[in-house]
């Protein structure tokens, strides 16, 4: 896979999304959080073709939905 075409699948515990960015956004900003010190509060869970990571998003969208459920009925 060609770095150009990579994307990365990242997942936000707080707002509990997932947001589709090219990997080299990703290492950018990566690369300033931590010249900067300082985080943020998307993970990578998945890395590919932009096919690759809406299909993993998919896959991965129910588990999301549950947790998401789960928490408001907490609430």
């Amino acid at each position: 896979m060609n770095t150009t075409d990579a994307y990365a699948l990242l997942w936000s515990k707080r707002s509990n999304c997932f947001h589709v960015e090219p990997l080299t956004d990703t290492v950018r900003k990566g690369r300033t959080f931590f010249l900067t010190n300082s985080s943020n509060d998307y993970l990578l869970i998945g890395l590919g073709t932009h096919d690759e990571v809406a299909k993993a998003a998919d896959t991965l969208r129910p588990h999301m939905v549950e947790r998401d459920r789960k928490e408001r009925k907490v609430a």
